[in-house]
């Protein structure tokens, strides 16, 4: 059963983008949709085989903002605490 999405705003150097929280299936992911015309993305934090975690991209292939995206998102509930 899905939670209620939590909802909050970060913002990418001149723009801003809005991310929706959601629990799927156990886990937890994040829906970022920009203000620009860039499209959705999608991404949670994984575990690697070292037990090392890391922002990755659903579907895979947008590592890369993933990566970034997923800092501000962090960023965001540590400044929350």
């Amino acid at each position: 059963m899905e939670k209620s999405p939590t909802n909050f705003e970060i913002n990418l150097g001149e723009s801003k983008a809005s991310v929706q929280q959601h629990s799927v299936g156990g886990q937890v992911i994040f829906r970022v949709q920009f203000s620009n015309n860039r499209p959705p993305l999608v991404l949670h934090r994984a575990v690697n085989a070292n037990e090392s975690r890391f922002w990755t991209s659903i579907p895979e292939g947008r590592q890369r903002e993933a990566e970034e995206i997923g800092k501000l998102i962090s960023a965001h509930f540590k400044s929350r605490t």
